[in-house]
This record gives C-alpha cells, sequence and structure tokens, in this order.
C-alpha cells in the first residue's frame, strides 16, 4: 500500500474528493440544507419528529451534526427510493 492510502483525509482532501474524511466532521446547518435540498423549517420539524439524525450541541449557541450519522441516514432514504 503506498503512503499516499494510508495517510488519513483532511477536511479540504475530503471536501475535493466528496467522501468523508477518516476523522469525521460535524455538518452545520447550511451544509446539512445544501445536501438535502430541504429548507431550515424542514430539517428542524424532521429532526423533532426523530425521522433525522439529531444535532449535537457544539457551543451553547451552536450546533452540528455528525457526518457519519448524516451519511447512514441519507444511505437509508437512498435504498428506500430505489425500492419504491
Amino acid at each position: 500500500m503506498t503512503a499516499a492510502l494510508r495517510r488519513p483525509r483532511t477536511k479540504s482532501h475530503s471536501a475535493q474528493v466528496g467522501v468523508a474524511s477518516a476523522r469525521g466532521r460535524f455538518l452545520r446547518l447550511h451544509d446539512m440544507i445544501a445536501s438535502t435540498g430541504l429548507s431550515e423549517s424542514t430539517i428542524r420539524r424532521r429532526v423533532e419528529k426523530g425521522e433525522m439524525p439529531k444535532p449535537v450541541a457544539l457551543t451553547t449557541r451552536c450546533v452540528g451534526w455528525w457526518e457519519g450519522d448524516f451519511l447512514a441516514w441519507a444511505a437509508t432514504k437512498r435504498e428506500g427510493a430505489e425500492q419504491a
């Protein structure tokens, strides 16, 4: 295995290739809106109903969704859409 394959991905490298970083990262609300195409109110409503992953409090006024949780949720949505 080459050194390039063993190197952990950085956030910028992950963004360039469109995959989750090896360490993971938090997605902010604007990332969720861009990734899903849903509005802020729809995302908040679905979180409240338990239809989307819950965000994690990063500070007293800042929340984020763990990227792995979002990707797992998105994968189940894709599988459901393919079966329909």
